[in-house]
């Protein structure tokens, strides 16, 4: 019998990450990006095979979150006016019983692409892409600030 191949947050997860350790810290704020301010996702869209959600290391600004959406290009103006950001803490997040996982390996270290994970068991192998609606609720109650 043939092994599975690594699941997508495995594969792209840091060498901390994947030796048992917490490459974000507690402390560390994240940044949620949304291409229409106020219309974030709340769980992995399973028309886009997503087993997590995305979200950025730092507290960064609508232009900064939109640059590095677009591969470190800068965005539209029109982009920028229409997106949004908000913002929690991996600490936050690991308390609503998510997995913070570094996944720098795709984009390399400078996008600081992080992957919140459900449920926090085995996120690296296990990751469940259906989200219930009270895991969704959860998610967007850990983030506090909605700017433009």
């Amino acid at each position: 019998m043939s092994e599975s191949p690594p699941t997508w947050v495995r594969k792209y997860a840091c060498p901390t990450d994947l030796s048992g350790g917490q490459c974000i810290a507690n402390d560390e704020i994240l940044t949620h990006h949304a291409s229409q301010r106020g219309q974030y996702n709340n769980s992995p869209r399973p028309e886009a095979m997503e087993v997590e959600l995305s979200v950025m290391r730092g507290r960064l600004t609508t232009v900064e979150a939109c640059m590095r959406r677009n591969g470190g290009r800068p965005a539209h103006p029109s982009d920028v006016e229409r997106a949004g950001v908000r913002y929690t803490t991996a600490g936050e997040l690991r308390s609503a019983n998510f997995a913070v996982i570094h996944t720098c390996g795709r984009k390399g270290e400078g996008n600081g692409h992080v992957s919140v994970v459900w449920p926090d068991a085995n996120p690296l192998d296990e990751p469940d892409p259906a989200w219930p609606p009270h895991v969704r609720k959860a998610f967007a109650a850990c983030f506090t600030e909605d700017k433009g």
